[in-house]
């Protein structure tokens, strides 16, 4: 359980989570449950849903599985009605699926990875916030909060097609705040730094592609991902990678009469990135 929040922050609400069954997701999606939300638990893995469903009910709380790939858009449509047929209307959205493969510079990357990039990342949340939105539109209240990324706040190297995703998904997450605020709906995001999940510490999730153009442009030629890593992380203020339980914290705060007048703001949580 997250600390310094009361077990019935969120009770009685119903949340979707997106990109729930590993990392920060997963995190999230447990800290919700902790703090009185059902969870309605969408990514692609049905399998690891299930456990993190599973998990979540054993400790008392209330879990569904709705499997889903974001960028399917019936799909999505039918993962939504399916969390709302075994819990009720979603009242809060959080959107984290979205990943970085295939990142290189601009020059090394063709079009097919530059749109997969966009997809997953900005498009994808487009899709879940069309099939949620309108309901709580109806119902004149609800949350959503987009887990974005430092990248949509300033340019990074062989990150082109990210950063110009989650760059989107900020200037999204301002226009939707200003488009629902009438409704009573709050819409806020966060951007994490770099985390202490795969996401992050797993070269493989960024491939060789991304070291490689790294290497070759702004060198040493000897790059590794472990020494690339470690010079980020070295950068910070904090001088350590961020927690997903840290991450999961901002999001219930937001989600939470806590921040009752707080709607269109992205907020860091990077360990003090430089």
């Amino acid at each position: 359980m997250i600390s310094g929040f009361a077990p019935t922050l969120l009770a009685g609400r119903t949340t979707l989570v997106t990109g729930a069954s590993s990392g920060i997701g997963a995190v999230l999606a447990a800290a919700l449950a902790a703090h009185g939300s059902q969870v309605a638990l969408l990514a692609r893995s049905e399998k690891q849903l299930r456990l993190l469903a599973e998990d979540i009910e054993a400790a008392g709380g209330r879990a569904v599985a709705v499997p889903a790939d974001l960028t399917d858009a019936e799909g999505v449509r039918s993962a939504v009605r399916a969390a709302e047929e075994a819990l009720g209307p979603i009242d809060q959205l959080v959107h984290c699926a979205g990943e970085a493969r295939n990142q290189a510079f601009l020059c090394d990357q063709d079009e097919a990875q530059w749109t997969a990039t966009l997809d997953s990342n900005l498009v994808g949340a487009f899709r879940v916030a069309r099939a949620v939105v309108p309901g709580m539109m109806e119902r004149r209240r609800g949350g959503v909060v987009m887990v974005s990324s430092v990248a949509g706040k300033r340019g990074l190297p062989a990150n082109t097609s990210y950063c110009a995703a989650k760059f989107g998904l900020n200037g999204m997450t301002q226009a939707l705040a200003a488009e629902l605020g009438a409704f009573g709906i709050r819409v806020n995001a966060v951007c994490p730094g770099l985390t202490d999940s795969p996401a992050a510490t797993d070269g493989d999730r960024y491939g060789d592609a991304f070291m490689a153009a790294v290497a070759k442009h702004h060198g040493p030629p000897d790059l590794t991902w472990e020494r690339y890593l470690r010079r980020a992380v070295g950068s910070t203020i904090l001088r350590r990678l961020v927690r997903p339980e840290e991450v999961a914290t901002q999001v219930l705060f937001m989600l939470s009469d806590l921040s009752g007048g707080m709607t269109g703001q992205a907020v860091n949580v990077d360990a003090g990135a430089l």
